[in-house]
């Protein structure tokens, strides 16, 4: 063989490479479509399953729940704060968003997203009482949650691949002394 028929050979292996795994997710997307399909109700509980397992476990250690959304009062007995934070990044599957398609063309509530959005508010808030609860803090105060799309670039602009969810907070350590709080503690 000449030169030129190796070029030849070497130029098309590559596309024979790219036939091949193209052809190959051809074969295997139905299936993996309809394991999705069967799968995903009890993954979804299982998941669900755990994080409640996880908020009780967390709670009954500590007696309450250490995170508030209030932004304002500092307890007095502050002695330490830093912000912590944490974050998820969730998305439906080929059957959840199938499903939701089906939804939004005849109409009603898509529970779908709904459900994936609210486990996912759940695991990021249970992380960040783990994580405020490893580091020593005994509250976690002005907690805040942001979500962003991933993955925008789909048809016309609409819809997202992906979601993140973003949740952060001053976590505090407190000496023993009444629960007294202080509106502004710089002045």
């Amino acid at each position: 063989m000449d030169i030129e028929a190796y070029l030849l050979l070497i130029s098309l292996v590559p596309l024979v490479i790219w036939t091949a795994l193209w052809a190959a997710f051809a074969l295997a997307y139905p299936f993996m479509f309809l394991y999705g399909a069967a799968v995903s109700s009890s993954r979804k509980r299982e998941w669900m399953g755990d994080i409640l397992e996880r908020e009780r476990a967390t709670l009954s250690t500590m007696g309450r729940d250490i995170l508030s959304m209030d932004k304002i009062r500092v307890p007095w007995t502050a002695t330490d704060s830093e912000v912590i934070w944490t974050s998820i990044v969730i998305g439906p599957s080929h059957w959840q968003q199938l499903i939701g398609l089906i939804y939004n063309l005849l109409g009603g509530s898509v529970d779908v997203y709904r459900d994936l959005i609210a486990m996912g508010r759940a695991e990021v808030f249970q992380r960040l009482r783990e994580m405020a609860t490893e580091r020593g803090f005994d509250d976690v105060v002005a907690v805040r949650l942001d979500t962003s799309m991933i993955g925008t670039h789909r048809s016309k602009g609409r819809g997202a691949k992906g979601i993140e969810i973003f949740a952060y907070g001053t976590g505090i350590r407190k000496l023993d002394g009444p629960e007294s709080f202080v509106v502004n503690p710089t002045s």
